[in-house]
């Protein structure tokens, strides 16, 4: 058929004006013409069978069948490109960031049944890292985030949190993950500059919700949730644990015979082995865990005034008994208009929660040989009898108790003056108050307060602060080609922090438990600590972009914190200042890509900045004192003494200079869309500790010296499969990975330089918290040749002169000259020089997750992966998580030597001492793969929804933590389960979950 020709326009779908330059292409061929500036094309194509390809940056494309004339082809917004992103002091287009910004799926984050929102960001963004080692994963446990590795040794390392344009103290704990519109992060230094010291260790923004102009709106969000331990281990059975009692008495014996049963255990033991009667303390101490959570909000408004408006419940029962935390908040967002120029916006937060946390709970290292009860059903004190002391953890469950309360205040008030069309005032004001009071009962028969009487303790904390910033921005589009922005900002916080800590031994009663405190007739202890912060702040943004291709960033802030001493001679040091800048190239609207179909999105951007990070506390360049009573005429006078650190009014602040390379793309009609990034970036003038002599009465002093540096790559993608109206599959991922090394430390006084200090743990060319010891090499055997072993020589640093089979055997892999230096290849001992690096940090880390949609359902597999990470883990060194194999506690089953069983991975057990160079075999691999979330769920159709006056009715089922596939022995490879011994709030079991939810909007 003969060439035939098509007409029409391309309009705008949101409101219907033509799109000028707009491409249109004979689909199949590379025929093809733009719109004029009125939208107009004109175009020959093959036959009456051909069909058009009509495509522009920022709309979705679009195919049109043939018609000859009067086409009209409406393009409606690609919400990919024209979604605005909350970059801190105002928003831009995401397609004109310049920066390394990054932005994480909610819908998917909430999904995770925990009060802690880090926890739920945890694998979303490249780059983030969520340190859950602590206390985080009990009720109420908060985590770290981490950006882009360690960039400081002793200074801060900590990311910020800034709420709805508000520097945040400390965590975001009071926000409720439902009334959070948005999280952003800020990841490179030209990004981060605009908020110069406080952002140099990254910017996490969070948009919380506001009301809209409409109707009324009423959300509501509920789930519950049973939660069980998770763990790859086995501890010793009962009769498991009495063999290992046997086999550790009789490795002391010299002739290796078996001692007497009656020698090794006690009477209940032997009664209790005899007829077979043993305790799981598991079953007895743990139990499922629940949560329950409820939400609802509302939302509306008119022209002048929009209102939203939150009330939350959040209520979780741990899984190690008194252990549990319960949260209320109220939040009200309030954006009144009062003029064409003038507007206000009124935020409001509340926060109640209460705390218990878990006691003492030993169900590993208690041993199965006793008896946890009496006859008459009561709690026995000493399972195994009075002789084997150890308490009955029940007991100690009962006689103690440890809870918190605490309140949250946030206020912001921002008025508005938009003075023209193209400037604008603001003023933000925020005030900020929490309180907390943590109180402490061990009482007179407890295993910690029955040798005084009793123990009570309660710590009282206070921090307030406020914030006050005046924020000028002009904002003006010269033609087509120029746009032009700046924001200039003043911006002064306090912040101060306050701690009173009382305790009071010996009780005459423990009714009152610790609010009986002030009986206390034995010692009395109060501690009081007082932390405040200030800082100043100028800074200077500009932003310019030109024909809608070539985009620049200027950036500088100044600030001026009480952290950093005043210098001396008048050398000035609080004053610092953060320059920044930045380039984008929107590559896909140069001309030689206009006719590239398949590329929507090509924009290349580099960064670089030079942000001062400040140290991790104040007061350490101060001289500080501390309270020191002493005996003077016979009586107890009150003193005081200088603290262990050497003052240095010279300390001043870090610096931390990134180069950040960045490409996102956007191809094949957004089937894949993503990003990578490469960075390198440096901290100089590191702060360190540096000893100093103890003639001095000073332990150590802190100063700058050196430089560390991180590089790593990200890499962010999403591949768009299939996207019907009936049917989607996407697949996403993440990867990301971080070198960190040390570069320099400091020259000794002669001008030599260190490149290691043992005392602190630095070393140059390996990285922060490096891992420095032997390495394991198997278990000696019979036959192994002990006399010419290294470990048996008597010049080696702990000589094994009886050495037999079942010790531990280490590698000698280095030598010493007669100059002190290092040669590589043994030397026939085992030294200090013996010992070898061992990076804990991950190789890599990233997630993989994958999204189908069929109608009203819909589901979600979400994995995330460690690779390359390395622990010391307790439960295989330490005497009080079990790791010793000395018979004294149960811990963690391995399988340990013994003659009749020459195992090659696990010591010999001995009852008298812990196997030597145990710390080199606790050394283990924790990488690990995880199935973190399986959500299943189903969303009404309009049509029901419509006929039962509901806007959405959601139900869903989640499953969380469903395996994790990993060699590293524990409750979990992220996580070292606390000193059983320990009172420390550091370590939690971590557990799998299931979660039935619902979501209700009308």
């Amino acid at each position: 058929m003969a060439q035939t020709t098509m007409k029409g326009k391309v309009l705008s779908g949101s409101d219907n004006m033509p799109l000028p330059g707009a491409s249109v292409i004979e689909k199949g061929t590379t025929n093809g013409t733009q719109t004029d500036f009125d939208g107009a094309f004109t175009l020959n194509v093959s036959n009456e069978s051909s069909v058009i390809v009509v495509s522009y940056v920022g709309f979705k494309t679009k195919e049109v069948a043939y018609k000859a004339s009067d086409i009209i082809v409406t393009l409606e917004d690609d919400n990919a490109l024209s979604e605005v992103v909350v970059v801190g002091y105002g928003t831009q287009k995401k397609s004109d960031i310049v920066n390394a910004v990054a932005t994480t799926d909610l819908d998917k984050a909430t999904l995770s049944p925990t009060s802690d929102v880090n926890e739920m960001l945890r694998g979303r963004i490249a780059g983030l890292q969520v340190d859950v080692g602590g206390g985080t994963l009990r009720p109420g446990g908060t985590s770290e985030i981490l950006f882009r590795g360690r960039g400081s040794i002793e200074g801060n390392i900590s990311a910020i949190y800034v709420v709805d344009g508000i520097v945040r103290e400390g965590g975001i704990e009071d926000i409720d993950a439902d009334d959070i519109q948005s999280v952003e992060f800020l990841k490179d230094a030209s990004a981060q500059a605009i908020y110069g010291t406080r952002g140099a260790n990254g910017v996490v923004l969070v948009t919380t919700k506001r009301g809209k102009t409409g109707k009324v709106s009423v959300s509501y969000h509920g789930f519950l949730t049973t939660k069980k331990i998770e763990r790859n281990f086995d501890v010793y059975s009962g009769q498991e644990f009495a063999q290992l009692k046997r086999e550790a008495a009789r490795s002391t014996n010299a002739d290796d015979s078996y001692s007497n049963d009656e020698d090794v255990f006690s009477a209940i033991e032997l009664d209790n082995i005899a007829n077979n009667r043993f305790v799981d303390w598991e079953d007895e101490l743990m139990k499922n865990g629940v949560v329950n959570s409820q939400s609802i909000s509302i939302s509306g408004g008119t022209d002048m005034t929009k209102v939203f408006g939150s009330l939350n419940y959040f209520k979780e029962d741990g899984i190690i008994p008194t252990s549990s935390y319960t949260r209320k908040t109220f939040r009200l967002n309030v954006d009144q208009k009062i003029s064409e120029k003038f507007s206000v916006n009124f935020d409001l937060n509340f926060l109640n929660d209460d705390t218990d946390r878990a006691a003492n709970v030993n169900v590993i290292t208690t041993s199965p040989l006793g008896s946890a009860y009496n006859e008459d059903g009561s709690i026995t004190r000493f399972p195994s009898g009075e002789e084997l002391s150890a308490v009955n953890p029940l007991w100690n469950l009962r006689e103690q108790n440890h809870d918190e309360r605490g309140n949250d205040f946030v206020v912001n008030i921002t008025p508005i003056w938009q003075i023209t069309d193209d400037l604008q005032y603001q003023l933000k004001a925020n005030f900020s108050r929490k309180t907390s009071e943590r109180g402490q009962y061990l009482s007179s028969l407890s295993s910690a307060g029955d040798d005084v009487r009793g123990i009570a303790r309660i710590e009282n904390q206070l921090t307030e602060g406020y914030l006050v910033e005046n924020i000028l921005t002009y904002d003006k589009t010269l033609g087509d080609k120029h746009k032009f922005n700046a924001t200039l900002v003043q911006s002064i916080q306090e912040h101060r922090y306050s701690r009173t800590f009382t305790e009071g031994q010996g009780f005459g009663s423990d009714d009152l438990g610790y609010e009986g405190i002030n009986y206390a007739i034995g010692n009395i202890t109060v501690d009081r600590t007082e932390d405040p912060f200030n800082l100043a702040s100028f800074m200077a943004r500009v932003r310019y972009g030109f024909m809608d291709k070539y985009l620049f960033t200027g950036t500088v802030r100044g600030d001026a914190s009480s952290t950093i001493g005043e210098g001396k001679n008048g050398d000035e040091k609080k004053w610092i200042w953060n320059p920044a800048g930045s380039f984008a190239w929107k590559i896909h609207n140069e001309s030689f890509l206009e006719d590239v179909n398949s590329i929507q999105e090509l924009k290349f951007r580099a960064s670089y900045g030079s942000l001062a990070n400040a140290p991790s506390g104040p007061f350490r360049s101060l001289f500080l004192a501390q309270g020191e009573p002493y005996i003077f005429d016979g009586g107890t006078a009150s003193g005081n003494s200088p603290s262990t650190v050497l003052p240095n009014p010279n300390l001043k602040f870090e610096r931390i200079t990134t180069l950040n390379l960045g490409l996102d793309f956007s191809i094949l009609n957004r089937t894949l869309v993503g990003n990578v990034n490469w960075y390198d970036a440096r901290t100089n003038d590191l702060l360190l500790k540096r000893g100093v002599p103890s003639t001095t009465g000073y332990t150590f002093s802190y100063f700058n010296a050196g430089e560390m540096q991180n590089t790593g790559i990200e890499l962010g993608l999403t591949a768009n499969i299939i996207n019907n109206d009936d049917f989607k599959w996407s697949v996403s991922t993440n990867w990301s990975n971080n070198k960190n090394e040390i570069l320099e430390l400091y020259n000794d006084g002669e001008g030599n330089a260190v490149t290691e200090d043992n005392t602190y743990n630095y070393y140059v060319g390996q990285p922060v918290g490096v891992i420095y010891q032997y390495e394991f090499d198997g278990i000696w055997q019979e036959g192994d040749d002990f006399e010419n072993a290294a470990q048996a020589n008597p010049e080696s640093a702990l000589p094994q002169d009886d050495l037999r089979p079942g010790d531990i055997k280490i590698k000698d892999v280095n030598g010493v000259d007669d100059e002190g230096n290092i040669t590589k290849g043994p030397d026939g001992k085992i030294t200090q020089e013996d010992r070898v690096f061992i990076d804990p940090n991950p190789d890599w880390f990233g997630s993989l997750s994958t999204t189908i949609q069929y109608k009203g359902f819909d589901l979600l597999l979400d994995f995330y992966a460690v690779e390359g990470a390395t622990k010391v883990n307790p439960f295989l060194n330490t005497y009080n998580n079990g790791g010793t194999l000395e018979g004294k506690l149960n811990g963690v089953k391995v399988d340990y030597y013994t003659p009749e069983n020459p195992s090659t991975t696990f010591p010999r057990p001995n009852a008298d001492s812990a196997p030597l160079y145990l710390n080199s075999l606790a050394v283990r691999d924790a990488s690990y793969i995880r199935l973190r979330t399986i959500s299943l769920g189903y969303t009404l159709s309009d049509k029901i929804t419509s006929k039962l006056n509901f806007d959405q009715i959601r139900v869903y089922a989640t499953a969380t933590n469903v395996f994790t596939d990993t060699d590293y022995i524990g409750y979990s490879p992220e996580v070292n389960i606390r000193s059983t011994f320990s009172n420390a709030d550091t370590g939690y079991p971590d557990a799998k979950s299931f979660t039935f939810g619902v979501r209700v909007k009308f």
